[in-house]
């Protein structure tokens, strides 16, 4: 099941990111009134993992472990390692960054940080955070408890709410991120909202996961914005709360939109420029901005960008997907003889 507004509000959260890394750097002079509301652009982050809660827990519904575990793969990977080729080629050639081969192939896994490999782009701790997320769902698939929502959900919160005060257990962050599981908690029960219907359960977990994720949002702000303001953490905080408002009109049924082309590609094109888009995109708009003005830079850099993500997603997502999730299902599915 396809819910259209869910590709336009992936792009919404990709461009927010991209419009901070471009137009919120601190060395960067360009746009200096558009800058004071792109640097709120990092929050795309939480509303990317609100909306993975809510696919994740659609996409785990009704398949097993296997099938799973293959889909996300299939989702995660090629896209990934094309992106890692991109961004290697374009700052090897606009910058002194330099790369072995163990790096590469360390960051081709995602596993980097656990192997000692710093990341190649910056922004793949984000995929570092979803992936542990996947993990976790494949072990609730794989021992069939996905189902006992009200079970794992009330753990999962429960540890969330205890290392936010406390900061244990201290392990928490081995296995899923502390500091970003509200949000992920909020997008299954959105889901759960949407399937199951309105019940106490359901609202208790949302409104808990909305606390936690204020109180983390306030707290992060510092680390995503220059000596914030009480204001700015508080527009941060309330930047969520819009975010919880958005996805509970979609999960209610109060935003249902017609499926349209545009939104289909603009949803195909987030994943791909989110990868591309940081490291590179900055190594193009400093090399540039030495000979014309960075704002025109930005502007093209953007548009650039959004070019190579449809070409990824056109010759290596779409090509790919069905052929390798269907050859890996005849691998990994036990034949029935």
């Amino acid at each position: 099941m396809r819910v259209v507004a869910l590709d336009l509000i992936r792009f919404f959260a990709a461009i927010s990111v991209v419009l901070y890394h471009y137009v919120s750097r601190p060395e960067s002079a360009a746009f200096p009134l558009f800058s004071e509301i792109t640097k709120f652009g990092y929050l795309g982050v939480p509303l990317f993992f609100i909306i993975s809660g809510y696919v994740i827990a659609l996409s785990a519904n009704n398949r097993t472990a296997t099938q799973f575990a293959i889909s996300r793969f299939v989702r995660l990977y090629p896209a990934l390692w094309t992106g890692i080729i991109f961004t290697v080629l374009v700052t090897s050639l606009f910058t002194e960054d330099q790369y072995s081969a163990l790096q590469l192939l360390a960051n081709a896994t995602l596993l980097n940080e656990y192997l000692g490999y710093n990341s190649i782009d910056g922004v793949y701790w984000t995929l570092v955070v979803e992936l542990k997320f996947y993990a976790c769902v494949y072990l609730l698939v794989t021992f069939g408890v996905f189902h006992q929502y009200r079970i794992w959900l009330s753990i999962w919160l429960g540890l969330t709410i205890i290392y936010a005060i406390f900061k244990q257990p201290f392990f928490m962050g081995w296995f899923i991120s502390p500091g970003y599981s509200s949000f992920f908690i909020a997008g299954v029960a959105f889901f759960l909202i949407q399937s199951n219907g309105k019940n106490i359960f359901n609202y208790t977990i949302l409104i808990l996961s909305l606390l936690v994720s204020s109180t983390n949002g306030y707290v992060q702000a510092e680390g995503f914005l220059n000596n914030p303001s009480f204001a700015e953490k508080m527009t941060s905080v309330a930047t969520i709360w819009g975010f919880y408002l958005l996805l509970f009109f979609l999960s209610t049924g109060k935003i249902d939109l017609k499926n349209r082309n545009l939104f289909v590609t603009l949803g195909a094109l987030t994943y791909p420029l989110y990868l591309v888009h940081s490291n590179a995109g900055k190594a193009l708009i400093d090399y540039y901005s030495l000979f014309v003005s960075e704002e025109f830079v930005i502007v093209l850099v953007i548009f650039l960008m959004l070019i190579v993500a449809w070409v990824i997603h056109l010759l290596i997502e779409k090509p790919l997907s069905t052929p390798l999730k269907n050859y890996l299902l005849r691998i990994f599915t036990p034949s029935k003889s």
